[in-house]
């Protein structure tokens, strides 16, 4: 958004605006947000349509919610762990949590610019040279949208093989088939659709919620697994790379390796997508 578009309309300091000059909303003023907010929606000239119910907390626990951080790293670290080893795991999460540091830095800055849930498309058509505007934000615009679909697919898909697992861990007669993670997918991916439609209006406080699960549960898990797990060799824990995929290169294995980890850190900006449902999100 360009400097001198955001000096056309003052933000009042009271945070009272004249409803003459205000664009017509049906939002309820509870839900518009602050003044900050209502100035940025002023400033565009949109009428505001979504309510802004999350607050930091409530964002916070969103972005655990679709992030899944350490509760999905059991499941990601298996293909570590064939390709590469422990220190994969180890020195993956390092580097690669460094690198992205970088890449979310430069997201942030884009977004405190220019906060829009279109996010990346919407913003490589603001910073983009003119004349290549038009063709990149298409591009990344069916970039983000391919990947969203396939995010979707293969996290509903992997909470039903884990659904599934634990069904024939528990049930010794269970006769195991690979539709049946298919069957389980597809409701996994129902309940989404009702829980984030019909349930929409509570998703504030089921975050803050799932917020508190997700603190507690880390270290409900950590603990007993820091305490009662067998000790190994820090040499072989940290250095010792493997190959048990059969790639017949050690470099080559825990590189291939490496993408799992490295796709753990990836979705961060999922907050800037929810920047309109947000409180200041300048």
């Amino acid at each position: 958004m360009a400097k001198d578009e955001l000096n056309i309309v003052e933000a009042p300091r009271d945070g009272v605006y004249d409803d003459d000059k205000a664009v017509s909303s049906d939002v309820p003023t509870k839900y518009r947000g602050t003044a900050t907010d209502q100035h940025d929606m002023l400033v565009l000239g949109k009428k505001q349509v979504l309510r802004r119910n999350f607050k930091f907390i409530t964002m916070l626990g969103f972005a655990s919610t679709v992030m899944v951080a350490w509760e999905i790293l059991p499941i990601i670290s298996v293909f570590a762990l064939e390709d590469g080893g422990t220190p994969v795991v180890f020195w993956g999460l390092l580097v690669g949590t460094i690198g992205m540091t970088f890449v979310y830095a430069s997201l942030a800055e884009m977004a405190s610019m220019c906060p829009t849930a279109g996010g990346q498309y919407h913003w490589v058509s603001e910073f983009a040279p003119p004349r290549f505007q038009k063709g990149l934000s298409y591009s990344v615009g069916w970039l983000l949208a391919i990947g969203w679909q396939v995010y979707l697919a293969g996290v509903c898909f992997m909470v039903g093989g884990v659904i599934q697992g634990l069904i024939a861990l528990n049930v010794p007669d269970y006769q195991w088939h690979a539709y049946h993670a298919t069957l389980l997918t597809i409701a996994i991916i129902a309940f989404s659709i009702v829980f984030n439609t019909a349930l929409a209006v509570r998703l504030p406080l089921i975050e803050g919620v799932v917020l508190i699960l997700h603190v507690a549960g880390l270290f409900a898990i950590i603990i007993p697994l820091w305490i009662m797990a067998p000790r190994g060799n820090s040499h072989e824990t940290l250095l010792v790379f493997t190959d048990n995929g059969g790639w017949g290169n050690t470099g080559l294995s825990s590189m291939i390796g490496l993408t799992s980890i490295v796709g753990l850190l990836i979705g961060y900006d999922c907050s800037v997508h929810m920047c309109k449902w947000s409180l200041t999100v300048l």
